[in-house]
């Protein structure tokens, strides 16, 4: 179950002129020894000024000045807890949130802009940050990350141009953790599900981009995924579903069994986390690959990690198009994901064993993320992902689930 914060939350509050209305769980991640449990908290100040905050209470031991230590009254340890934007791992993310300090900073590196509008495009606390930057000049994105990631990212980035993948050029950099990237062409391929779905040239171009990416020179590790963090995942679903558990465990026993043989010497280099909202489309041929995103995570992994993400992320996607009544656009994810994960099998047909524990493991870590929510959409959400997991693991080319969460094959694991 989500552990009990209604008192460390408002405690970490006093004094600040803000009490605290309400609470929900938002999101759950590993952090150091412990976890980083996300909230939105509904708060008021002293004029009556009503606002909602985006708060972390952080039980691995990540504390900094913007960070409120606050024993928690039901183990007696300390958490540190703290609000967006002031991220203990992220700390240059304050000066990116106000348009004028955004303004002064992108002169500074020498590309101004007048009357920037910014988005917040993507945050995981203590890892990054993207703002986008929308301007009469010119679209930017600014990237935060940790301080010590920025040199690797950089030389990253030049190592995918230079093997003549689509990746935005690095405008601009500080050792701080910031980053300016330029705005890729195209689309993300995910809004052009219905156009891209049955047509085969889309899924040859992400072989392609697999293949292109295995070519890139690095050294490194990619970035640890869903079944290398299992043991995390495995605990952290069925704390949220126990009664779930025992086939929960018996999926991820499965998982474990069947990618037991994967040796080092199988391993390519991958993008690390790659989905269709990572892979920009040309506009007006959608099938053709124009961009690619956030290659932070990119490095030395089994040749099916990428694939298997990329269908995991198709399968949540196509739920949740249907949850919110769009029966046609969670069909063609779904199909998407059928003809991606067959494609694989086909061109690697001696690997043929492993898209499966590959994709179940992404959809286990998918349905944590649904469960821990404890919304009755996540739950019932994570049940379907659960039934996801049954098919990938029936046969070597899964057949996934259709909109009504039930496998079109017997599991077998």
């Amino acid at each position: 179950m989500w552990p009990n914060h209604e008192r460390v939350i408002p405690e970490a509050f006093a004094g600040s002129g803000t009490t605290v209305v309400a609470a929900r769980a938002h999101s759950v991640e590993p952090s150091g020894n412990g976890y980083l449990y996300g909230y939105e908290v509904d708060t008021v100040d002293r004029a009556g000024q009503r606002a909602t905050v985006l708060t972390y209470v952080d039980t691995g031991g990540t504390h900094d000045q913007n960070s409120a230590i606050v024993t928690d009254p039901t183990t007696g340890d300390p958490v540190s807890v703290w609000a967006y934007p002031n991220d203990p791992g992220l700390p240059v993310l304050p000066q990116v949130t106000y348009r004028d300090a955004v303004a002064e900073l992108l002169t500074t590196l020498g590309l101004p802009v007048t009357n920037p509008t910014l988005t917040v495009a993507a945050y995981r606390p203590g890892k990054r940050a993207v703002v986008r930057v929308d301007a009469p000049e010119r679209t930017l994105f600014i990237k935060i990350v940790r301080p010590h990631r920025v040199a690797p990212i950089v030389r990253t980035h030049e190592q995918f141009a230079a093997a003549g993948l689509p990746v935005p050029r690095v405008l601009a950099s500080r050792g701080d953790g910031l980053l300016v990237l330029e705005l890729v062409r195209g689309v993300p391929a995910g809004s052009r599900i219905t156009d891209i779905a049955d047509d085969p040239r889309f899924v040859a171009s992400l072989a392609a981009l697999t293949g292109r990416i295995a070519t890139v020179p690095m050294t490194q590790q990619a970035r640890a995924d869903a079944m290398d963090h299992a043991d995390w995942h495995r605990r952290t679903l069925t704390t949220a579903l126990p009664g779930d558990a025992e086939e929960i465990d018996r999926l991820y026993d499965a998982i474990g069994r069947r990618s037991i043989g994967w040796a080092a010497g199988q391993k390519q280099v991958v993008h690390g986390d790659l989905h269709l909202e990572q892979v920009f489309v040309d506009e007006d041929e959608p099938w053709r690959i124009s961009g690619l995103l956030d290659i932070d995570t990119a490095g030395w992994g089994h040749p099916v990690r990428d694939i298997g993400a990329v269908v995991a992320h198709l399968v949540v996607t196509g739920l949740w198009h249907r949850s919110r009544g769009d029966a046609e656009r969670g069909a063609a994810a779904e199909r998407l994901a059928d003809a991606v994960a067959r494609d694989w099998v086909a061109r690697n047909p001696q690997e043929a064993e492993r898209i499966g524990p590959a994709i179940g493991a992404q959809l286990l870590a998918h349905a944590g993320g649904q469960a821990t929510t404890g919304s009755a959409n996540g739950i019932a959400t994570a049940e379907q992902l659960l039934a996801a997991t049954r098919a990938a693991l029936a046969e070597p080319a899964p057949s996934l689930p259709s909109g009504s969460g039930r496998p079109r094959s017997a599991p077998r694991v």
